[in-house]
């Protein structure tokens, strides 16, 4: 491969880079699928910085408050709830707790405001839906079909259990978790302020405007 070749696929690239910045400065929150795997060999979190909850002690961990329609628990009951990827032994949290309670949901306190939030998300529903919060108010609304297509509930599938991430949230200090049927499942929830997806677009901005002047001199 030639110079020039070598360069015109930098440049490509470059080119790419930015147009998936100014798509993220449109729609504002970037969701993506990336994780490391813990100790337990489950999905979670690759965010540098970023408060991890893992369920492992039975308890809310660094949530300053978990109330609702909700329970930690471990393994599967069939009919009410799987753990995520039917391969998670250790503790998780299930919404609803009692399909006759309501709501039908549950909210878990930060304790702090963030703008990032990580979930390994279980069997993924149509009918589960993750709310992001700031002083009781919603700022920002997901269901299962933003996430995968078909959202089935399928129990061992990759793409219905999958560990989601959430860049560029609006501020936020709680998170709700709400699900009409049994159930919506997920673990090492991760959350924290860390750059916004419009800093990727003046990194791209930056390096395609330092490769057009290396072209223009050659």
């Amino acid at each position: 491969m030639s110079l020039k070749q070598i360069r015109t696929r930098a440049f490509t690239g470059l080119v790419a880079i930015v147009a998936m910045g100014m798509a993220l400065s449109a729609n504002a929150v970037l969701i993506t699928y990336d994780s490391v795997l813990d100790a337990d060999g489950n999905p979670t979190s690759a965010v540098s910085g970023a408060t991890i909850v893992d369920f492992n002690d039975g308890t809310c961990g660094a949530y300053i408050s978990c109330v609702g329609n909700g329970d930690i628990v471990t393994g599967s009951v069939s009919g009410q709830y799987a753990a995520p990827g039917l391969t998670d032994d250790t503790p998780y949290v299930t919404v609803p707790r009692n399909l006759q309670d309501t709501p039908l949901s549950a909210d878990l306190a930060l304790g702090s405001v963030a703008n990032y939030f990580g979930l390994y998300w279980g069997s993924i529903d149509d009918y589960n839906t993750l709310s992001f919060l700031l002083d009781g108010t919603v700022v920002a609304s997901y269901t299962g079909l933003n996430i995968t297509s078909p959202a089935d509930g399928n129990q061992s599938a990759p793409s219905t259990n999958t560990y989601v991430n959430f860049f560029g949230l609006p501020d936020f200090n709680s998170v709700r978790f709400t699900s009409t049927q049994f159930a919506f499942e997920s673990d090492n929830h991760a959350f924290g302020r860390v750059p916004e997806p419009g800093t990727l677009l003046l990194l791209g901005g930056g390096l395609l405007g330092l490769g057009m002047r290396r072209r223009r001199r050659d």
